[in-house]
């Protein structure tokens, strides 16, 4: 493992181990959390998962050809 990752690892670690600290410091309902955490999934995997999905797929060495070629 490399050292960018490591420290991503290492923050994404510290980061949920204050999250579950700050929730039993300040008594929040643990339902709570989690209703929050289920409405908040899907959109942030939808943001993760499509971060790249701006680029051109013509440049890939696609064998199909593009429909604006035909015309």
């Amino acid at each position: 493992m490399n050292t960018r990752s490591l420290l991503w690892v290492l923050g994404g670690c510290l980061a949920l181990a204050a999250g579950v600290s700050a929730i039993f410091a300040l008594g929040i309902p643990t339902n709570t959390v989690l209703l929050v955490a289920l409405v908040l999934a899907c959109p942030l995997a939808h943001l993760w998962m499509m971060r790249s999905g701006a680029h051109d797929h013509l440049h890939h060495g696609s064998s199909r050809p593009s429909v604006l070629e035909d015309s």
